[in-house]
């Protein structure tokens, strides 16, 4: 098959992640590229060109800018399948699609957003999603959110459930806490979804010998820096900034913090998890389904529960050994491998149609 991926950039996010370990193995056998905004170098684009997936620049820095509907009315044509990824990308395929005949498939990658609950998005956002003839949901409750947002049947067989994976053999397992490390991990941008302030809140409650690495930009991380200064906490967390190599990363701490207010799957909690980290993560909707059984839950907002969660694992080295083996454990229900073989069932089936 020749197929179209797109989302407006690879900057660091989940999304752009899983698409940096799905394109390298939809290539073996299909012909693959991928259309962005703007391109950008860093380890994600290496390592999908490194696979001989084309990357494609529409050269417009303004992914909301309404020009892209008719770059798009032209890029998107002869692929047997066009699927786009993320918001407003969303909407502009969507539009060109009116133009030309094409199988657009959309991948549903959170449980909210900004535009839901506004009234007046509700009717375009129905229009938009009816443009494509499959919406794959990371979670069923991502797929459940969405379908009563846009007022779809609850039965409709177009929206459908695939969970993100991640491609384990980049992760080294390690169970066992070393001596006396105690570092704690959050990976996430810094957006409103994610729940940083929380951690940091967290950190003035915990003894000073415990550190904390923030990975991740984003609008909220000046708030955050400003916060863990007026709390003399800047000694002790280290605000990493965008970073590619994330297996290095996570490597380095003991505890991984997957910090979220809503979630459409917790991709970063499996990668945390594939690491053989005990992973510790707000009890909502789609992350949850990720966690629970395996790792450690509490609620949002909640830094004193986090906090004791926290100190009992570092301080037991035999509960973190036995949180740390479930998580690896539940890890291993999300190989990618299983993701794009399902992808791809999806592609055949619509093609065959």
């Amino acid at each position: 098959m020749n197929l179209l991926h797109i989302i407006s950039s690879l900057e660091i996010g989940g999304a752009q992640r899983l698409l940096s370990d799905i394109l390298p193995l939809m290539a073996k056998g299909n012909e693959v590229t991928l259309l962005v905004n703007q391109d950008i170098e860093n380890d994600f684009s290496k390592k999908i060109r490194e696979a001989g997936v084309k990357i494609v620049s529409m050269h417009c820095s303004n992914p909301y800018h309404l020009k892209n509907i008719f770059i798009l009315k032209q890029m998107i044509k002869g692929f047997d399948i066009v699927h786009v990824h993320l918001f407003p990308s969303l909407y502009w395929v969507a539009l060109a699609s009116l133009f030309t005949r094409v199988n657009l498939v959309y991948t549903e990658h959170s449980t909210s957003n900004r535009r839901r609950g506004k009234w007046y998005f509700r009717p375009i956002e129905s229009f938009a999603y009816s443009r494509y003839k499959r919406i794959i949901a990371i979670s069923e409750q991502a797929r459940q959110a969405l379908v009563a947002w846009v007022g779809a049947p609850s039965d409709t067989k177009r929206y459908v459930v695939v969970n993100n994976g991640v491609n384990l053999s980049d992760f080294t397992v390690k169970l066992v806490k070393e001596g006396s490390s105690k570092t704690l991990i959050m990976v996430s941008r810094f957006v409103a979804s994610k729940d940083q302030m929380t951690v940091l809140r967290a950190m003035r409650l915990l003894p000073n010998d415990i550190q904390l690495i923030l990975v991740g930009d984003g609008e909220n991380l000046e708030v955050c820096k400003t916060f863990a200064e007026r709390q003399g906490l800047s000694d002790r967390i280290l605000f990493a900034g965008n970073q590619s190599d994330i297996n290095a990363w996570i490597a380095k701490a003991d505890v991984g913090i997957q910090s979220s207010k809503w979630e459409g799957f917790g991709l970063t909690a499996v990668e945390l998890m594939a690491a053989g980290k005990p992973v510790v993560a707000t009890d909502v909707d789609g992350l949850r389904q990720v966690v629970e059984g395996a790792g450690l839950l509490f609620p949002v907002g909640d830094e004193e529960r986090l906090a004791a969660i926290v100190m009992r694992l570092l301080d037991d080295e035999a509960y973190y050994q036995q949180i740390a083996e479930k998580c690896s454990a539940r890890a291993k229900m999300y190989d990618i491998h299983v993701t794009v073989e399902k992808y791809l069932g999806i592609y055949n089936d619509i093609v065959s149609e």
